[in-house]
């Protein structure tokens, strides 16, 4: 019920904020004394069609910043993993590009690749800047596009609204601070360049996701106790780390013990990543026998899980098939086609520890053929 509430609470706000935006910019025309006389040549049905030029124009702006972080990135020998841009979602499922469209979660859009092999923190620094470089440069050329070629008002207006869009954004990315608990673009490269600690944090980050992409198995992850309360969602991630590499070891009470940190601070996440959590503690839930926090868990993951056919997604469904749904036939299948996958996993080391849960249920289950024979 606060979670709804919270959300009419940001609608409003949003709303708020797009008056507020409009009534200052007819002040500030109106004291300018601007001439608005070519507005009389729009019609009616003019208006609307702007509007959808307009979000069109942002739509592809956001698009622009995340492709800048992609090029960037591929310069600099990154490793592919998603792409998302509003509802637009391309990512590397099972080693082929994937498009799908998703619920929007409240974020603008994301580019996610692993660092390359000679990467280190002056790369990471080029990385950040790839978006706020992109949106400058489409920002310009909308506005000179605007006012260039006969534009008919109608076009020349969202061209020239969505090149200070372009701008805007690339200056909001550039400022450093915090943006649904994540640090912008400048953020990072100002941290990177001033040697501060958030920087070499969220740099670990990124390494240990290139680690189990490299092949090294969660069990095998060199990883430090953090302390407690928790920083920022850095230190989640770090405890959510701590998490698998209990989990890989067999200590399912002292995974527990990291999972309930995880659970306690997810607020300290950006909306996007949530899904990967919700898994988690999903299949822990399964297995300590809670099937009522699981069901809860799973109707938060969604359709993003409905949806998901890598190794890790099929775990929890499989396992969730055999717990819950109480089908061994469903949650057969189900881990029969998680293995079958197994290779094209990004994460190699981690896609060890999933073929290892999967064959743990495929022998539980013909146990009970056997027994039930």
């Amino acid at each position: 019920m606060e979670e709804k509430r919270e959300k009419k609470t940001v609608g409003w706000k949003y709303i708020g904020m797009i008056l507020a935006s409009g009534i200052t910019l007819g002040i500030l025309l109106a004291f300018l004394e601007v001439d608005l006389s070519f507005m009389d040549t729009l019609s009616f049905w003019h208006f609307p069609l702007m509007l959808l030029f307009f979000y069109l124009g942002v739509f592809l702006v956001i698009n622009i910043h995340e492709l800048g972080h992609l090029v960037f990135g591929k310069l600099l020998g990154y490793r592919f993993l998603l792409f998302r841009a509003g509802p637009l979602s391309i990512q590397k499922e099972n080693g082929k590009l994937k498009v799908t469209f998703i619920k929007n979660v409240g974020y603008g859009g994301l580019c996610a690749m692993l660092p390359g092999e000679n990467s280190d923190l002056r790369h990471f620094a080029i990385y950040s800047t790839g978006g706020i470089l992109f949106n400058i440069l489409i920002g310009v050329g909308f506005i000179l596009f605007s006012f260039g070629f006969s534009q008919p008002v109608h076009t020349a207006i969202p061209l020239f609204l969505t090149g200070v869009v372009s701008i805007l954004l690339a200056l909001i990315n550039a400022w450093p601070f915090f943006s649904m608990n994540q640090p912008t673009d400048g953020m990072m490269f100002f941290s990177i360049l001033r040697k501060n600690p958030l920087a070499e944090r969220f740099y670990e980050s990124a390494m240990l996701s290139k680690k189990l992409a490299m092949g090294v198995r969660p069990r095998d992850l060199d990883l430090q106790p953090v302390t407690l309360p928790l920083e920022d969602f850095h230190d989640l991630t770090a405890v959510f780390y701590l998490y698998f590499m209990e989990m890989d070891k067999g200590n399912l009470e002292k995974a527990g013990e990291h999972l309930k940190v995880v659970e306690e601070n997810l607020h300290k996440m950006p909306p996007y990543s949530l899904p990967a959590y919700y898994y988690e503690l999903i299949f822990h839930a399964l297995l300590t026998g809670d099937t009522a926090r699981a069901q809860h868990y799973h109707e938060k993951a969604g359709r993003i899980l409905l949806k998901d056919q890598d190794i890790n997604g099929l775990r929890i469904k499989s396992y969730y098939a055999f717990y819950v749904e109480q089908n061994p036939e469903k949650a057969e299948e189900l881990a029969q086609r998680g293995l079958s996958v197994m290779e094209k996993f990004p994460f190699r080391g981690q896609a060890l520890f999933e073929a290892e849960q999967l064959e743990k249920l495929l022998k539980r289950i013909d146990r009970e053929k056997s027994s039930g024979s």
